[in-house]
């Protein structure tokens, strides 16, 4: 059986839609789901079968909405301003927020029961789990849906994802949880335990504690090649970057593509061998020493790669390094450029 766990991320989690598009576009069926905070969100909803209705999801978030901030201090807070009108929405959050003794969940709890995923998700084969810490003796829950009545799935949801600046409520059994990221925010574990041979493990690299895997050999890790920004970044743009990024990097994990900043198709040694053969021993050697290598296909991809960062290439594709060079060629005859030119 083959597994998906996904980490906790806030808004990175949108990077993790792109990753599962990527497995299910090279046929990688997915057998379960695990997922700690907002990757338990996006578990539950792809066990559910609903994958094209939570990228749409993720491409009309509000998070001013969800958390009950308004868009400006939202809009202020994700572009790193400093202003006199951030100042102004934060203080009026902020007595919002001490009056109420933290941040509501009234408009998260409205929209998973708008969503109503155990409609869905316990008519689905697929298994799907999720961890999150009771409060009182701090223990972590490791629950899969058998274990999880329907009527309390939203519940469970909902204190997998429950930080601290959220108000202090007793959700299930009365009593208080907290965001599963306090424990154990990348899952994998949980679906190695059941007996999973293989499980791809998105990992948001946000802030929470990550266990050491059972068993690494079973693991194949995808992480973000760029920054996803802020856990708060939801910005309508950067949350589509990120939906692509997921589905690029894990394309290039899957169908192990070259490439470090950008990603191209596979090429052997051979050829990049080729393609320095005119190089001149004094360009050749002053380029090994400026990139660290003595290898010829590190070489050329790392300064193809030093050139596309320079001239803003697209990272969002799948490059051919002959097409590249092609067009790199002649732009200028100075450092990098003159040892592309000579290829």
């Amino acid at each position: 059986m083959t597994g998906l766990a996904l980490a906790g991320g806030g808004a990175r989690g949108a990077y993790q839609i792109g990753v599962y598009f990527a497995l299910k576009k090279c046929h990688i069926k997915i057998d379960g789901f695990v997922g700690t905070s907002i990757g338990a969100f996006n578990a539950a909803m792809l066990a559910s079968g609903r994958d094209k209705e939570l990228l749409k999801f993720w491409q009309n978030v509000n998070v001013a909405m969800l958390l009950g901030l308004s868009d400006t201090l939202i809009a202020e807070l994700t572009e790193n301003k400093l202003d006199y009108g951030l100042i102004k929405e934060g203080i009026n959050s902020f007595k919002q927020i001490i009056s109420n003794k933290g941040l509501s969940t009234n408009k998260m709890q409205a929209l998973l029961k708008n969503l109503d995923i155990a409609k869905t998700l316990y008519k689905s084969k697929k298994d799907f789990g999720l961890v999150t810490v009771r409060f009182k003796d701090l223990k972590p829950l490791y629950l899969f849906k058998e274990s999880i009545p329907p009527c309390q799935l939203n519940d469970y949801i909902l204190a997998s994802c429950y930080l601290p600046i959220f108000k202090m409520e007793k959700i299930i059994d009365n009593n208080y949880y907290l965001d599963g990221g306090f424990y154990d925010n990348v899952p994998a574990n949980a679906l190695l335990n059941k007996g999973y041979n293989k499980v791809y493990a998105v990992d948001l690299e946000a802030i929470g504690i990550k266990r050491p895997y059972v068993d690494r050999k079973r693991i194949v890790e995808i992480k973000p090649s760029r920054k996803l920004g802020s856990i708060l970044n939801y910005n309508s743009e950067k949350i589509n970057d990120n939906i692509k990024l997921g589905y690029y990097d894990t394309m290039k994990i899957i169908k192990k593509l070259d490439g470090y900043r950008f990603i191209f198709k596979v090429r052997n040694n051979w050829y990049y061998d080729w393609l320095v053969r005119n190089v001149s021993k004094t360009t050749l050697k002053e380029m090994k020493k400026f990139f660290r290598t003595k290898d010829n296909k590190k070489l050329v991809i790392k300064a193809l790669e030093y050139v596309m960062w320079q001239e803003k290439y697209n990272y969002l594709e799948i490059y051919s390094p002959y097409k590249v060079i092609k067009r790199i060629k002649g732009r200028k005859k100075y450092g990098v450029y003159r040892f592309i030119n000579q290829l």
